[in-house]
């Protein structure tokens, strides 16, 4: 439950957003940012939406294949279509804007700031392979071991506070750039991403039941879904 520090996705996760705001700094408009994450998060919720309610499928056609077939399929397929699709749209949604006040814009660009830090924490704490879905499409007796899948309850950094502190992160996150762009689009964006979780949520967690038993129902018990506790929950607390 401890020790495991994953610095590669925190820093490529920050790197991206100073990639993108410089680029638009430079362009004078906001176009760089909102297309990524757009991109990324139009991307985040075809994935999930095809995975979880098709995790028995996947983990059969994956067993066979690898967890580089699975990346294959994410990344290049899911996630490059998804990019793909929003890139040839851009020059239309990226229009849907509205001329947003100065307030409305500095409190939209702290947000995005402060969601990018805790996501990156979260990241750092997380890994790749938690971020890919590879640790449900691989368990334990199902690909894990050969793959090199952990197999692991994260309880450390943010997740002392919150259960699922890059959902929060990444709503919030999607929420600071439309403010800061005075984007419509992902204003859109922001209430698919609600919806998305509304039906993934009830899955994966029954998923994590599963896998974790007693640790894991213990742990909801005590960190809050969404809304952060003012104090972490102790390690002491969650030793059953």
């Amino acid at each position: 439950m401890s020790g495991e520090r994953h610095i590669a996705p925190a820093a490529a996760w920050v790197a991206a957003f100073v990639v993108c705001i410089f680029g638009d700094a430079m362009l004078g408009r906001w176009v760089l940012t909102p297309l990524f994450v757009a991109a990324f998060y139009g991307g985040m919720i075809v994935i999930d939406l095809l995975t979880y309610p098709m995790l028995s499928f996947w983990r059969g056609w994956l067993r066979r294949r690898g967890l580089l077939a699975w990346y294959l399929v994410e990344v290049v397929g899911l996630w490059g279509g998804t990019t793909l699709v929003l890139f040839l749209l851009s020059p239309v949604w990226l229009g849907w804007n509205w001329g947003g006040a100065l307030p409305l814009r500095v409190l939209g660009g702290v947000v995005l700031v402060l969601s990018v830090a805790v996501g990156a924490w979260a990241c750092a704490r997380m890994g790749w392979a938690r971020l890919l879905f590879a640790g449900a499409l691989f368990p334990p007796g199902a690909g894990a071991e050969e793959n090199r899948v952990p197999q692991r309850l994260v309880v450390e950094g943010p997740y002392r506070y919150v259960r699922n502190p890059l959902y929060v992160t990444d709503f919030s996150l999607i929420v600071g750039t439309a403010l800061l762009c005075g984007s419509w689009a992902l204003v859109l964006l922001a209430a698919l991403y609600l919806l998305q979780l509304v039906l993934q949520l009830p899955l994966e967690e029954r998923e994590l039941r599963q896998r974790f038993g007693e640790p894991y129902r213990r742990y909801c018990r005590l960190v809050p879904r969404f809304v952060p506790k003012l104090r972490p929950v102790r390690q002491r607390d969650l030793d059953v």
